[in-house]
């Protein structure tokens, strides 16, 4: 063999084993990477551990009470938790012992309550501080009262079952101005023909018994209107009963 062979034989293995080690070099240093990325990256049993220790919000019971002189309480209540809110000053206590109804005090002052009442007064050794405001009675949300009646037409046509019938309950005591909603009912005629039977639930606390008061309906096809109440049927107040029937007219469909 010629020296110049043996030299590009040499040179050949050197790049030989130069290629390994970079080989080498390389993969070692592919495995470390993945090896910290997989150390640094949250599994998905911790991401859910630590997505599961957000805390739900604090459901509150709130209780409003009337008190002496037209004076409102509202007390929300968690667990062993008060919240009292009494002339724009909400106390935040803690249940304490008592032998007689739920105790609450933040040291200073104390909200007691007795069944369907309570008082708030200053927090005393001797129980007998004094008395920021009692005789609270437990305000019961209104039942809702209704109007009822029916709605019918005197034209001699069938609706289909998907025609819609809006009811309102209209505070009219304005003439000026557009008539407020009280309270209002849409429901599809379905089966059923003229005279259809009607209940609208209303809220009596938004009743004024010095305002006047009427129930509108009117019967929808999709986007066309074809019935409606063109006069006023009076419920509630001025003597009114809370049942009236209501006549609706044609709606004339312009000419094209």
């Amino acid at each position: 063999m010629t020296i110049e062979a043996r030299g590009r034989i040499r040179r050949w293995a050197a790049w030989h084993i130069l290629l390994t080690v970079l080989a080498c070099g390389m993969a070692a240093g592919s495995r470390q990477l993945q090896e910290q990325g997989a150390a640094s990256a949250p599994s998905a049993t911790a991401a859910g551990q630590e997505r599961n220790t957000v805390r739900p919000a604090i459901k509150w019971k709130r209780f409003n009470y009337i008190c002496e002189g037209e004076a409102k309480v509202t007390v929300y209540l968690h667990n062993a938790t008060a919240r009292v809110s009494f002339q724009d000053h909400m106390y935040m206590m803690r249940q304490t012992v008592s032998a007689d109804g739920n105790r609450y005090s933040d040291g200073t002052t104390v909200w007691w309550g007795k069944g369907q009442g309570g008082f708030l007064q200053e927090d005393a050794p001797d129980g007998d501080g004094k008395m920021l405001v009692k005789d609270c009675v437990l305000e019961k949300p209104a039942a809702p009262d209704t109007v009822s009646g029916t709605i019918t037409y005197l034209t001699r046509m069938a609706l289909p079952p998907q025609a819609t019938i809006e009811v309102q309950l209209l505070d009219t005591t304005l003439q000026d101005t557009t008539a407020t909603v009280i309270a209002e009912e849409k429901f599809e005629l379905g089966n059923r023909q003229v005279p259809v039977p009607f209940t609208l639930k209303y809220n009596p606390g938004k009743i004024d018994g010095k305002h006047a008061y009427s129930v509108s309906a009117r019967i929808v096809i999709g986007t066309i209107l074809k019935f409606v109440s063109d006069q006023a049927y009076p419920v509630i107040t001025g003597g009114h009963a809370s049942k009236v029937d209501l006549i609706l007219k044609p709606v004339e469909t312009p000419k094209s």
